[in-house]
């Protein structure tokens, strides 16, 4: 779980130096390719953290079902 913690705080300062990156390169760099580097790099965090969010939701649901599963079978 802490491995996962410091690959989303990794991600998380990328997306913010993108960012600052597209702004700087905006302003002062006349070139399309500097752009698109920090695009592309935003574009990247966004894709990881929703695929983050995506694989932190299914570990949900499974462990809801295995507790439901075992209380159910407390029961019996």
């Amino acid at each position: 779980m802490k491995k996962t913690s410091f690959f989303q705080a990794l991600r998380l300062v990328a997306m913010i130096a993108a960012v600052a990156g597209i702004i700087y390169a905006l302003e002062f760099m006349r070139g399309g390719f500097a752009v698109w580097f920090w695009v592309a790099l935003l574009g990247v965090g966004f894709v990881g953290l929703l695929w983050t969010f995506r694989l932190t939701q299914q570990r949900v649901a499974r462990e809801r079902r295995a507790q439901k599963q075992r209380s159910k079978k407390r029961r019996r």
